[in-house]
């Protein structure tokens, strides 16, 4: 955590101000916020909460004009606020968004893996696809407070991919935009990942199109539907995943991943599993 604060504090941009939200953590938090002595760092300490409900502590809290996330075990570059504010200031109301490059290091710093942004402007459709990593982290975006109001903030029922989530309705009504340069350091860990949580994932892509579906192309929808299927498999539902599955073939024929699932879910939700995990190692 300390890296990250530092991070934040030596900003080139130094017109901010620092929330520290303490999720009334048992851990020294409070003890190194108190190492810093610097006027724009504020602790909040607040009741156990969401990662989205406490994102949206932070919107209601924050007093600047725009605002950005940085997760306590990532870290961002010297010139991140700056160069993301370059675009931001005197921008089209319409920009909703600004990102950056990232790399991701593991728990010892090491870097093993780097993104350069390739999304601008609308891109909702590309977002649906998840084809592309986008901003990698919460910690990476920049955004306008209004625009982040307007939105309602994150959504608090749900407990997974609630960055993607908002960054969807956000690209339905305003444009993104990036700076090619690094921007963020994001620290991946060996903990629980989106598919340790399979329903809240599934719950979530279920939402998502029902929301969309009405303007979905035929491959979009067939994707969806075949995702949701195979997470249903997995969870054992594996009459209503088949159906869905099915469903994904109705609307596109072509989808050959579609007719893999759908043969693996007469072996039972087990050895769905184990194909699906052999699948994900192999590509």
């Amino acid at each position: 955590m300390a890296h990250a604060i530092r991070s934040a504090l030596d900003q080139t941009h130094r017109d901010l101000e620092l929330l520290v939200l303490d999720n009334s953590s048992t851990d020294a938090t409070a003890d190194v916020v108190r190492g810093f002595v610097d006027a724009r760092l504020r602790y909040i300490r607040h009741p156990p909460a969401t990662i989205a409900g406490a994102r949206n502590l932070g919107i209601r809290e924050a007093t600047g004009d725009y605002v950005a996330y940085l997760d306590d075990d990532d870290e961002w570059l010297p010139d991140k606020t700056e160069r993301q504010l370059s675009l931001l200031v005197g921008g089209s109301s319409r920009l909703g968004l600004v990102y950056g490059g990232f790399v991701r290091v593991d728990t010892n710093g090491a870097e093993f893996e780097t993104h350069a942004p390739a999304l601008r402007g609308r891109v909702l459709e590309a977002l649906l696809w998840q084809r592309d990593a986008f901003t990698g982290s919460a910690s990476n975006p920049m955004m306008p407070t209004r625009v982040m109001r307007s939105l309602g903030g994150y959504n608090d029922a749900i407990t997974t991919s609630e960055d993607w989530e908002l960054y969807l309705r956000l690209a339905e009504r305003y444009d993104v935009d990036y700076v090619p340069e690094t921007v963020v350091r994001i620290r991946a860990h060996r903990g629980s990942r989106l598919g340790d949580r399979i329903r809240e994932a599934g719950h979530v892509e279920e939402m998502v199109l029902e929301r969309y579906k009405a303007t979905m192309p035929p491959r979009l929808l067939s994707f969806y539907l075949q995702k949701i299927g195979g997470k249903l498999c997995r969870t054992g539902s594996i009459v209503e995943g088949r159906e869905r599955i099915r469903d994904a073939i109705r609307v596109n024929r072509f989808n050959g991943v579609a007719y893999l699932q759908f043969v693996a879910s007469y072996l039972g939700h087990r050895r769905y599993q184990q194909i699906h995990a052999y699948y994900k190692r192999l590509f």
